[in-house]
């Protein structure tokens, strides 16, 4: 139960949206760029982003425990999304903006988070989780100003310090696309813990309907309330 619940506020507090890697060019994007025109042109992409579909995958360290989860997610702006997990299977996390939901398959629980109460370290807006990030971090590059090639492809890599160090994560590594989307998160908590997350096969801005975020649960599924802890008071 520690590990499934921990998950399940990792990935509430990493989520943040994605895009398609081949909207620049390389060219241009291998040019220093300053740290503060990165986080603006992010927040230009951002706000055009209205759906987009996703491959995930999460691979996290918990107590030296390996987990991996992989699966689907789906988006619509401004804050409904939901994960279908293929492994582990039948796993979902839900969420429309006022309750965020996780069903844990193995256990036949499903948690429920009030949203109103509770302060989320990634919302489920883009554009909301970069001004989130820039209020509570410092940032700067991690290694290198220039962009790394992996895979082929152009990143930026930038490293976010948390500016006063109290709970959720330490530091967090983004990977920034050439068209100024966050790619990957790699985050550690002050324990150390360290969870990896990263999508692909990835569609933006093509219509999703509300069909596609219905879900059935067993019968006899039993229900926690708000097992998040990081309440708004108590910042």
């Amino acid at each position: 139960m520690k590990y499934i619940f921990f998950r399940f506020v990792i990935i509430f507090l990493l989520f943040t949206p994605v895009c398609d890697l081949h909207a620049e060019g390389k060219e241009d994007f291998i040019q220093f760029t300053p740290i503060k025109e990165i986080l603006n042109n992010m927040v230009k992409k951002y706000d055009k982003m209205k759906t987009y579909r996703a491959d995930f995958k999460i691979k996290s360290v918990i107590d030296k425990v390996k987990i991996t989860s992989e699966g689907k997610i789906k988006y619509r702006a401004p804050d409904t999304f939901i994960m279908l997990f293929s492994e582990p299977g039948d796993q979902l996390i839900f969420s429309d903006g006022k309750v965020l939901k996780l069903y844990i398959p193995e256990l036949n629980v499903l948690g429920e988070q009030n949203l109103k109460d509770y302060r989320p370290g990634f919302l489920i807006s883009g554009k909301t989780s970069l001004y989130y990030l820039r209020n509570k971090f410092d940032f700067s590059f991690h290694k290198s100003n220039k962009p790394v090639i992996k895979g082929g492809m152009p990143y930026y890599v930038l490293l976010l310090t948390q500016k006063e160090v109290t709970a959720g994560f330490k530091t967090i590594i983004l990977y920034i696309s050439q068209n100024w989307i966050i790619t990957k998160v790699v985050a550690t908590s002050l324990k150390g813990d360290e969870i990896s997350m990263w999508f692909s096969d990835i569609v933006i801005n093509k219509k999703i309907s509300d069909q596609e975020f219905e879900f059935n649960l067993p019968i006899n599924t039993q229900t926690i309330q708000n097992p998040l802890f990081y309440k708004l008071g108590g910042e």
